[in-house]
């Protein structure tokens, strides 16, 4: 009699790691920030996925979210003395490049299209400024790798917390001049009456 196994049975479901539920967590995390996924059907799945124990119980919560490839070039915006801005609705890659040496770029992402969840800018203002606008919600701005020589670094985004929001981390230096960045400025009206930025507003 043969101690092998019955090859007409079928093999036992691959069993998952935590580092495989921790994957997939951050693939559904995603999904959030790009707009595939609600809150509520993040916390469905998520919980779904912590408790699965065959890598079968984790496709079915992420079957339909394949990571999007970004293959958008690196946004490189220079000026020597002129004014630069990108506001309104526009698209901003995972990469910037901020360079003036007298000028001011602005980038104002209160509206912009953001597939990533990490912007990087790397800002350079010899004597000009490099400005950053973000909501108020769902935002977070990092400087930890800026150097200055006599010029400013600003920073009065302080981020809400938030797992599942954007963050900019600006990379670079300042000679004489200026790295700020901020939320949106409230109308006049609304400074006139004390209300808030209506992107400041919980929904």
């Amino acid at each position: 009699m043969s101690d092998s196994p019955d090859s007409s049975l079928p093999l036992p479901a691959a069993r998952v790691s935590d580092a495989e539920r921790e994957r997939a967590a951050e693939q559904l995390r995603d999904a959030v920030s790009d707009g595939r996924l609600d809150l509520d059907e993040l916390d469905e799945r998520l919980t779904a996925a912590y408790q699965a124990k065959t890598r079968a119980d984790l496709v079915a919560v992420t079957f339909d979210l394949e990571p999007v490839k970004n293959d958008a070039r690196p946004l490189a915006l220079r000026t020597k003395s002129g004014t630069i801005k990108r506001a309104g609705v526009w698209t901003a890659p995972a990469e910037i490049i901020a360079e003036c040496t007298s000028g001011t770029i602005k980038l104002d992402f209160t509206q912009a299209r953001v597939q990533d969840r990490e912007v990087h800018v790397h800002a350079s203002a010899k004597s000009g400024s490099v400005i950053l606008i973000v909501p108020h919600r769902g935002w977070s701005v990092v400087m930890e790798d800026v150097s200055s020589s006599s010029g400013s670094i600003v920073n009065k985004v302080l981020g809400d917390g938030s797992p599942y929001g954007h963050t900019i981390r600006v990379t670079g230096g300042v000679t004489s001049g200026v790295i700020k960045a901020r939320h949106p400025r409230r109308r006049f009206l609304d400074w006139l009456f004390a209300r808030p930025h209506p992107d400041a507003l919980t929904s």
